[in-house]
């Protein structure tokens, strides 16, 4: 499901997130799917919340956090399966379940070139989250920031 080099999230039926990935890039690998979106408290930056989705490590709810450039910064991650029980403290089973895809997928590291993976407890909804934070300067293709950075490089002296 997450790639340790580049960490992107493919899942079973398509849908592709590829760190720094734009809106239409992303939406393109998540036809048919309804997406709903919500307004963050920082100002140009929203969230896609893009449903359920297979993956070879079982049914994940999937949402993104978009910038101001409509490109993906954040993925979030949260098992889904109905032996989860609501009052469970600190939803401790599903987090166990967590920690269990970075050590298969991600062979317990949790700090990437490409960024940070962790797992954190909405403590509203009392659910634990798989979350991976893009960095902003990985040296992905196409990021605004890294051509800005190319354009005004110096040449460099032999």
């Amino acid at each position: 499901m997450i790639t340790a080099i580049t960490g992107e999230a493919a899942f079973s039926d398509g849908l592709q997130v590829a760190p720094h990935c734009t809106l239409s890039a992303l939406l393109k690998t998540h036809p048919g799917h309804a997406t709903s979106v919500r307004e963050l408290p920082v100002e140009g930056w929203k969230q896609l919340v893009l449903g359920i989705h297979a993956s070879d490590q079982g049914y994940f709810e999937v949402e993104v956090a978009m910038g101001p450039e409509l490109r993906v910064e954040g993925l979030f991650l949260s098992h889904h399966h109905p032996f989860y029980e609501a009052g469970t403290p600190g939803d401790s089973e599903r987090r166990a379940f967590h920690e269990g895809v970075i050590a298969t997928d991600l062979r317990g590291q949790q700090e990437f070139s490409w960024g940070h993976v962790f797992c954190r407890v909405d403590k509203k909804s009392n659910r634990d989250w798989l979350v991976l934070i893009y960095s902003p300067f990985s040296n992905i293709p196409m990021h605004k920031r890294e051509v800005y950075r190319i354009l005004m490089e110096h040449e460099k002296t032999p």
